[in-house]
């Protein structure tokens, strides 16, 4: 997502996905949502015929997760908000310019 001076955050989506885990619950790595948190997999689910069961989904592009936003948000659900992070880490003062 885009901040107030136009800059996203640095490797969003990539960070966001390694976070999250593999698609499949059953080999996404220890250490991440769906790793730890989900104990399905696809032979259940084909055994079940269903879909998989996730506990997260996360969009695989800034643009994709545009358009899912405004799938399954509305305007007045969405708030702005910044980390002193942000500051410390882009090197912006508090003021919106870079140093």
């Amino acid at each position: 997502m885009e901040s107030k001076n136009g800059r996203k955050g640095a490797h969003a989506v990539s960070i966001v996905r390694k976070v999250v885990g593999g698609t499949e619950p059953l080999t996404s790595d220890v250490g991440t949502i769906r790793g730890d948190f989900v104990l399905d997999s696809y032979q259940m689910a084909d055994t079940d015929g269903r879909s998989v069961r996730n506990l997260i989904h996360a969009s695989g592009s800034p643009a994709e997760a545009e358009m899912e936003i405004r799938h399954w948000f509305s305007p007045d659900e969405i708030i702005g908000y910044r980390h002193i992070q942000e500051e410390i880490l882009y090197d912006v003062n508090l003021d919106g310019i870079l140093e």
